[in-house]
């Protein structure tokens, strides 16, 4: 069990951004949840499915199987303060 079996599509924010590495020639690329919704054709689809069969960009490869990352684009800074 991993974050990519737990974690379908829909639970994605706009925000955020899914980093995708081919495992064959490690070629690596941004996709958002908008734009791999529209390749699965519904929204309920975990994440190591989409994994399992989303398909290298680059010419020449096109491999299927791929490494997805999460990519934070929140304000990811600590409370600074304390007492005077």
């Amino acid at each position: 069990m991993s974050w990519l079996t737990d974690m379908s599509l829909k639970d994605l924010d706009d925000s955020q951004a899914l980093e995708a590495t081919c495992i064959r020639c490690l070629h690596t690329w941004l996709q958002s949840p908008t734009q791999l919704l529209i390749k699965v054709g519904h929204r309920d689809v975990y994440l190591d499915e989409v994994a399992d069969n989303l398909a290298c960009p680059r010419s020449g490869c096109r491999h299927v199987g791929v490494r997805l990352s999460l990519v934070r684009n929140d304000d990811t800074s600590g409370f600074v303060g304390g007492m005077p």
